[in-house]
């Protein structure tokens, strides 16, 4: 079996680490960890985005060093911060232990358990089969959520919020040391090609890419037009992730029915990435982003218009589950198409600060205005209004003009950091 397919595997668990216990887990414990310690949702969802403004430090020093050194060394740091950081939130009796454990440890090892390393090495091991082999690993973040609510909401009720991320850290532990053990930089360096592709048959250059370094693909105005896209959506994302639960708690729902509600959106994620992945294939990428992020205003749309309804709730889960499950992938998809592999990390890299501002943002939008308006309808408003400004930004984000000897000047080393 070609190995890239382990290393898929391998970043299948690491998103499910990285985005489930940060985002999934901790949207679960919000509530109860607030009124455990005695903080406004507000204030706990400024330490949710001090963790995104940390991730967005880390991203452009994490990016080069997967580049030059491999996922391996990086994943098996995150592993052990993010389990590290699981153990400190157990023990927190106030607001700076929570930015501690939270804020700085656990955010380093989202951080580089997350797409700076699983998708950039994905893409390095695939160009022909690129969006199926990014739609399965990335079916980790979908898979999180429905693997986790339920279960960490029984496990808070069993253990209490304290004993379950004491849980959910061994749990980190075991399942990410595994999948660090599998990943590899790229097929080069084992005599391989992308997509298995046989070495000696003459289709094997067409497995092979221009590219171009970060300096090179940051003169581009796509390089920023994806940047405005994802942050634009991104602020919708990340805020509906943390408060969707309270949200539906608030509405006089259980909290099972609205855990059940957020395993459902997931599984519609995952069933849906492998129908993107190969529609990513055959449509131009730009467009799949578009249309996810569309998907997401509309969902959004129905969930404040159905208020306390389960029927709209189910309504907006269902769209919602089956355009914005497919973001993580085709955004990847997009940043590997439009400027090759080489130096994807960098690239990324330099990239994700800004997402990380809008990720922080999300939360602290929804966390004041809630504690301002005693209510979450005009946040989701917002969020889906910038969920529909991500989708016509995408739609003008047509791909740079690659040619060989902008590669060759642009080549990681030369130019920009590899």
């Amino acid at each position: 079996m070609f190995h890239g397919w382990l290393v898929v595997g391998g970043a299948f668990v690491s998103h499910l680490l990285s985005y489930g216990i940060l985002t999934v887990a901790f949207g679960v414990f919000f509530p109860f960890m607030a009124d455990a310690l005695g903080l406004g949702r507000g204030l706990l969802a400024s330490i949710s985005a001090a963790a995104r403004l940390v991730s967005a430090a880390l991203s452009p020093v994490v990016g080069p060093l997967v580049d030059r050194r491999g996922p391996r060394v990086v994943m098996a740091f995150g592993v052990l911060s993010l389990a590290g950081g699981a153990a400190v939130l157990a023990a927190a009796g106030s607001a700076w232990h929570v930015m501690l454990g939270y804020g700085l440890v656990m955010a380093f090892g989202s951080v580089a358990l997350g797409e700076l390393t699983g998708d950039t090495t994905v893409a390095r091991w695939f160009v022909r089969r690129r969006g199926r082999a990014l739609a399965i690993s990335t079916m980790g973040l979908s898979t999180a959520g429905i693997v986790l609510p339920l279960p960490t909401a029984l496990l808070i009720g069993q253990l209490g919020w304290r004993g379950a991320w004491l849980a959910l850290g061994g749990v980190t532990l075991v399942l990410g040391l595994a999948a660090t053990a599998v990943m590899r930089r790229r097929p080069e360096d084992y005599g391989l090609l992308p997509d298995g592709a046989d070495t000696r048959a003459p289709q094997a250059a067409a497995t092979r890419e221009v590219s171009l370094g970060a300096r090179a693909a940051a003169r581009t105005s796509a390089f920023w037009l994806l940047i405005v896209s994802t942050n634009l959506a991104g602020l919708g994302f990340f805020g509906v992730n943390l408060h969707l639960f309270s949200y539906v708690t608030d509405r006089g729902l259980s909290a099972a029915l609205a855990a059940s509600v957020i395993t459902y959106l997931y599984t519609l994620h995952t069933v849906a990435k492998p129908l993107w992945g190969l529609i990513a294939e055959r449509v131009h990428v730009r467009y799949c982003i578009a249309g996810c992020y569309a998907g997401g205003a509309l969902g959004v749309l129905l969930l404040v218009v159905g208020s306390g309804s389960v029927a709209w709730l189910v309504a907006f889960a269902t769209v919602y589950g089956l355009t914005r499950g497919a973001q993580s992938f085709v955004t990847s998809l997009a940043w590997a198409d439009y400027f090759g592999r080489e130096a994807q990390g960098a690239i990324r890299g330099l990239a994700s600060p800004f997402r990380h501002l809008s990720a922080a943002a999300g939360p602290v939008v929804g966390g004041v205005l809630y504690d301002t308006t005693g209510d979450y309808r005009l946040a989701f408003m917002i969020f889906a209004a910038s969920f529909a400004g991500g989708a016509l930004v995408a739609l003008a984000a047509r791909p740079p003009a690659l040619s060989a000897a902008a590669s060759a000047a642009a080549a990681p080393g030369s130019s920009g950091p590899a």
